[in-house]
């Protein structure tokens, strides 16, 4: 039971379900049908994992350092980017946000992302909240790598987007480069419990929605250009950005590196989780639906125009997923091709095939204790994940 208490504490700091009685109240967990884990028989791990890395506090995320196979980052929630060398097992200090990081309940540095052409321009993008004319805001911003200094907040080259967050929580975090070579930021809902300003069928808020822009590298002209074949570029109604949307908190999403499949994992309200196979202009259901099922109202809701799905799992299996990616590496031939990802809460490491079509259909791979959450991905396809609590990094392996 302590490590229960210890695990919900830690989880309701910071990816949280929750439920808000006011901006600048109580948070009050929406977890009351949590049950405590029932003594019995451990479940038994298919995964492996060995402990890669350590020293880091509270990870939010990893990404692999482009011209360098064998460092790492590694991004704090408080506002720190390290880079780790898996040579010399030493960790040194890139950039140092803290101060101007906003760092309540799910708020801090969020996500990092590498520019395609950052070998030649050195160019790296951050998501993170922060504190501006008295509003929480999401800030992308555009910075130029230098390893002869740590790089600070007022050394940012431009602010791409900045985005205004009603409360501390659903802010997803996420962005990355697709294969296509644009730019793609996860926004969650705006947070409370249940979308009260219904953002996640508002097409005129980025709240709720997946976007895709091209960073603009020209110095004398606007942050980023739309590309132009963005769905909703010249339809009324739509903010041009939007690449999908109907989504409650899309912590973590990622490209498949053989297909390009866009995979994302939204965390859920009162029952289910879910992962999305992301198309272009299609509306994911938030808050109409939670997973497969009505969530406003709770029977008979318009269901048209909506897209389901791949996978959902349930509260009795984890409370909070955590997105990973499609396996394309050699140690674990019997997955490859297998999207691997996990549950915050649980600690469990889960699964699924992703070459079949239809409901995928899940399988538990490892049950851990760690409060896992981000996965990071190398150059030759294996994976790696991140404990929030202890500070440490693993990679996924066979079991011995």
């Amino acid at each position: 039971m302590r490590r229960f208490r210890n695990r919900f504490l830690l989880f309701s700091l910071f990816l949280g379900l929750f439920l808000f009685t006011g901006e600048d109240t109580h948070l009050l967990s929406k977890t009351k049908k949590q049950k405590p884990k029932q003594p019995g028989k451990k479940l038994e791990s298919v995964f492996g994992w060995t402990q890669v890395a350590s020293g880091f506090k509270e990870i939010t995320d990893i990404q692999f350092h482009p011209s360098l196979p064998g460092e790492m980052l590694v991004l704090e929630k408080k506002g720190k980017v390290h880079l780790w060398n898996f040579t010399n097992k030493e960790s040194k200090l890139i950039a140092d946000f803290t101060g101007n990081v906003e760092t309540r309940s799910e708020e801090g540095l969020l996500g990092l992302a590498f520019h395609p052409k950052f070998s030649e321009n050195k160019l790296f993008y951050i998501n993170a909240v922060s504190k501006e004319a008295g509003k929480d805001q999401t800030f992308i911003l555009e910075f130029r790598y230098d390893d002869s200094k740590v790089i600070h907040w007022q050394d940012r080259k431009r602010i791409l987007l900045r985005v205004d967050q009603p409360y501390s929580n659903h802010n997803a975090g996420q962005l990355s480069f697709g294969p296509d070579g644009k730019l793609y930021i996860g926004f969650g809902d705006g947070g409370a419990g249940g979308d009260p300003y219904k953002h996640g069928q508002n097409t005129s808020t980025y709240l709720g929605t997946l976007i895709r822009i091209t960073p603009n590298l020209e110095s004398n002209a606007p942050p980023y250009k739309i590309p132009e074949d963005n769905p909703f570029k010249n339809s009324p109604g739509f903010l041009p950005e939007i690449w999908a949307y109907g989504f409650r908190n899309p912590w973590k999403f990622s490209f498949d590196t053989k297909t390009g499949d866009l995979y994302l994992a939204d965390v859920g309200q009162d029952d289910w989780e879910e992962v999305d196979l992301v198309l272009k202009g299609k509306n994911y259901g938030w808050n109409i639906m939670e997973g497969f099922h009505c969530f406003l109202p709770k029977e008979n809701c318009e269901k048209q125009g909506l897209t389901d799905p791949i996978l959902e799992y349930d509260h009795k299996l984890g409370r909070s997923i955590t997105g990973g990616y499609v396996y394309r590496g050699k140690n674990l031939s019997k997955y490859y091709g297998w999207y691997i990802f996990a549950d915050f809460v649980s600690g469990k490491i889960l699964g699924f095939p992703t070459e079949v079509e239809g409901k995928r259909k899940l399988t538990v791979l490892g049950d851990t204790h760690f409060l896992i959450s981000t996965f990071g991905q190398d150059s030759t396809g294996e994976l790696y994940f991140g404990d929030f609590s202890s500070g440490n990094i693993f990679q996924i392996g066979k079991k011995n």
